[in-house]
């Protein structure tokens, strides 16, 4: 069995499904980060994992960083700086 915790805005949610349930979630989560035995995994190597062999699966949003500012370079365009 495979303990899964997704994680969102509300707070989170805890299931123990079988590897196949476990891999159908990080599937029907898309905007999610998938975490499987504490390493974050691409959603290309999701089809390449044996679910039967894993403990853990946590589901968390993807976090995009970065800075929106406008004027805070001469290539952004905005001439005015605001």
């Amino acid at each position: 069995m495979v303990r899964v915790t997704i994680l969102n805005e509300t707070g989170h949610t805890e299931l123990t499904l079988s590897g196949v349930e476990a891999k159908e979630q990080i599937l029907d989560h898309p905007t999610h980060w998938a975490y499987i035995d504490g390493e974050l995994v691409s959603r290309m190597e999701i089809n390449n994992i044996n679910f039967d062999e894993i403990d853990e699966v946590v589901l968390t949003h993807a976090i995009v960083g970065g800075i929106y500012c406008k004027g805070c370079s001469d290539t952004c365009g905005d001439e005015d700086g605001v």
